[in-house]
């Protein structure tokens, strides 16, 4: 399936013209993949900036993550040991210079993976603890949670298939020379399978305001992007009556022009507790760190390259490898 979208978008490039460039100092475009959070509707980072009037930019995007955790708190247990694959596809059209709308279709997968040994390597070779991991068996597949005895989810087998999709729209409210303000709203529609952890069978809602300053440290070379948000989560169908009431999130990145084509960038993402849980998995504050660059390849395209770890343990997956191409037309 993400191959056929890849193969269709590049194609895309050839037939259409381009008319701008990209841009080099966007956010990383990530989210929380721990696969009970990733169903519900947090949107992906990104800037102020929107595409201009009667132009559509497209982004392709496909992440790995790597999850291992096991816990148990009074009458809850839960083991998150699995790799979690997004590929996502994000269009957004410009209807005038203040307006844009977007859609979002993400194709989720859950597996065993093959990066287990990898990672366990890592921490060896950098005296990282592996957190149990050399207690299972690599490569497998086990979403689990439990509550009062009572199993709630229990995924062993690999699944894919369309996550839920999403829609927005976004409103430029100011445009200085360096700066950018922008408000956007959308909703997340319940169009994956709940049973599969690719959807939550619940329609959420959010809406966030974005800062960009394309001259950061009173520097051209340096960029900086903050947002913070609102998401309220629809009644799910993951774990019955858990779900905080709504969700704070946000995220703030700093680029680098480091050369002509070439821009170095730092990440930080965050959101507060999905669940009300005694477990850390599912009622920590999570923060992720992202790091990586993106390229410019030629007039008509882009590559993102980034990977992410969690500084609040647990509370997001181990390291995620992102992977991205973006355009305009």
């Amino acid at each position: 399936m993400s191959r056929i979208i890849l193969i269709a978008i590049l194609t895309s490039l050839i037939a259409f013209p381009q008319s701008s460039l990209a841009d080099l100092f966007e956010p990383f475009s990530t989210s929380n993949l721990n696969p009970f959070v990733q169903v519900y509707g947090i949107p992906a980072t990104r800037s102020a900036y929107q595409a201009a009037d009667g132009q559509l930019n497209w982004h392709l995007q496909t992440e790995i993550a790597n999850n291992f955790t096991e816990s148990r708190e009074d009458n809850e247990v839960i083991s998150i040991d699995g790799e979690t694959w997004r590929t996502n596809l994000s269009l957004r059209y410009g209807m005038t210079e203040r307006w844009e709308v977007a859609l979002d279709v993400p194709y989720m997968r859950h597996d065993g993976g093959s990066l287990d040994s990898f990672i366990e390597d890592w921490h060896g070779w950098f005296g990282l603890p592996n957190g149990g991991r050399e207690d299972v068996m690599d490569d497998q597949l086990t979403y689990l949670y439990q509550l009062n005895g009572i199993t709630q989810v229990d995924l062993r087998d690999s699944v894919s298939g369309i996550g839920d999709v999403s829609l927005s729209v976004s409103y430029l409210l100011g445009n200085e020379e360096d700066k950018s303000w922008s408000v956007r709203a959308g909703v997340k529609l319940p169009t994956g399978d709940p049973n599969d952890l690719t959807g939550s069978d619940g329609t959420d809602v959010f809406m966030s305001l974005h800062l960009s300053d394309a001259s950061f440290f009173r520097h051209d070379d340096w960029y900086f992007h903050g947002s913070i948000g609102l998401m309220v989560p629809g009644d799910g169908d993951i774990i019955e009556g858990t779900l905080e009431d709504y969700v704070v999130f946000g995220s703030t990145t700093v680029a680098w022009h480091s050369w002509k084509k070439v821009s170095l960038k730092a990440q930080l993402d965050f959101h507060s507790a999905m669940y009300d849980s005694d477990l850390k998995e599912l009622d920590e504050f999570a923060v992720q760190l992202v790091l990586g660059g993106t390229v410019e390849l030629g007039e008509k395209l882009l590559l993102d390259i980034s990977v992410s770890e969690d500084i609040v343990t647990d509370a997001s997956p181990d390291v995620v490898f992102q992977l991205g191409l973006r355009s305009r037309f």
